[in-house]
């Protein structure tokens, strides 16, 4: 607060010089002053309220400012109110190595201008080629392509902030099959990354074993067998302290789940197969997600009626609480595109990844995706929902060595 006080203490001088009423210098001296003269809190409650590109213009503002954005009452309050974005993972067919991040705000009321903010692009972020596993309060986790070779990088990265940190993978010469995924514990504040893999080459001949990796501490340690591998991954699926999968080796009717707090593997009751398509058709969900809080997922493609359900867990854990939500009907089935519903709107429609070459809007009551693409890239590309935040890793890395991009 030292430099307000100074700008305020300047202005009261100022004030005191001989100057013409209402002349331009004044009134700007004057608002700076009552911008110095607000109370810590509510700058950092208004600074928490501002779309993502404003708040990082504000950090270049002053140092008070940038001080105030890394205060745990910020992140904090941010986290809370961080609007759903769209994390999109542009790779190139032609130079697999310039990967870019971008960034794009969901805008219901106008979808002609968005809003796109290129992190790092002049970067490869963090510094190779990598591929995002899964987000949680802002942080990815992201897996390093090795192109065969025995050694596997895992990050930690804030995106917004440029940070990451290198998780070290040990004996990776005697795990096979090897799946990771990022977690949260609200029980005792920290973060951890899950292992999965199998001790033999032969994957029928041991049990999948798991591993924790608590950040901070710098060590793998074992919670013993996994009931079910981490396969499948979706990137936004992280809820209630508990990452969500599908293995389709498990028990029918459930979504695979592992929780952070407690460090033990769980199953996510789905709804009655007699339910989904009627009994006819896929019965397995082809992805599971979050989106405005609850899980979701989705019932493939039925090719049978050309249909693609998505059905919402109203309250977490609660079978009971499963409903359809929606029904989209005429899609293109017939030549086995994919679809990744993204966000619901407050209009009633759908935000949907098709084939993980565009992004389109799905109007249910014209049964169609509207022709103007919500966005189209030129490249192959990812994508998933993320809610930005500016929780720091310099905070939770404590052995781990800190990078920064800037």
């Amino acid at each position: 607060m030292k430099k307000l006080k100074k700008t305020a203490s300047m202005g009261s001088k100022r004030r005191r010089t001989t100057k013409h009423p209402g002349s331009s210098s004044s009134s700007t001296e004057q608002s700076e002053c009552l911008v110095a003269q607000l109370p810590q809190a509510l700058i950092i409650d208004i600074l928490s309220r501002l779309p993502i590109r404003s708040i990082l213009n504000c950090k270049s503002v002053c140092k008070t400012w940038l001080h105030l954005m890394s205060d745990p009452l910020f992140v904090g309050l941010h986290m809370e109110r961080s609007p759903a974005n769209l994390l999109i993972q542009k790779t190139p067919f032609e130079r697999i190595a310039s990967t870019e991040l971008l960034l794009v705000e969901i805008v219901e009321e106008d979808f002609s201008n968005l809003e796109i903010i290129r992190l790092f692009p002049n970067i490869n972020f963090p510094d190779t080629d990598f591929r995002i596993l899964n987000s949680c309060n802002g942080l990815l986790c992201l897996y390093e392509d090795s192109y065969g070779k025995s050694e596997i990088t895992v990050h930690v990265c804030n995106p917004v902030l440029g940070e990451y940190i290198d998780i070290p993978v040990v004996n990776t010469d005697k795990k096979f099959e090897q799946h990771f995924a990022f977690g949260f514990s609200s029980g005792s504040n920290e973060y951890k990354v899950l292992q999965t893999f199998f001790p033999d080459k032969d994957i029928t001949a041991a049990p999948c074993l798991a591993e924790i990796y608590t950040v901070g501490t710098g060590e793998w340690r074992s919670i013993g067998n996994a009931p079910f591998r981490l396969e499948n991954l979706d990137a936004n699926a992280f809820l209630h302290d508990s990452i969500h999968w599908i293995e389709y080796s498990s028990c029918d009717g459930f979504v695979s789940a592992f929780d952070f707090v407690l460090e033990q593997f769980k199953l996510v009751a789905l709804p009655p197969a007699s339910q989904i398509h009627d009994g006819v058709g896929l019965m397995y969900p082809s992805s599971v997600g979050v989106i405005k809080g609850c899980l979701f997922m989705t019932n493939g493609v039925c090719m049978e009626d050309e249909k693609f359900e998505i059905w919402v867990m109203e309250e977490y854990g609660i079978v009971e609480s499963w409903s359809k939500k929606f029904v989209l009907s005429n899609l293109e089935v017939q030549h086995s595109i994919s679809y990744q519903p993204l966000y619901f709107l407050s209009s009633g429609q759908i935000l949907l990844c098709e084939d993980d070459e565009s992004i389109g809007v799905y109007v249910p009551n014209l049964e169609r995706i509207h022709e103007d693409k919500f966005y189209k890239g030129k490249d192959s590309f990812l994508v998933t929902v993320h809610n930005p935040s500016f929780v720091s890793l310099q905070g939770i890395s404590k052995v781990e060595e800190l990078k920064v991009l800037g």
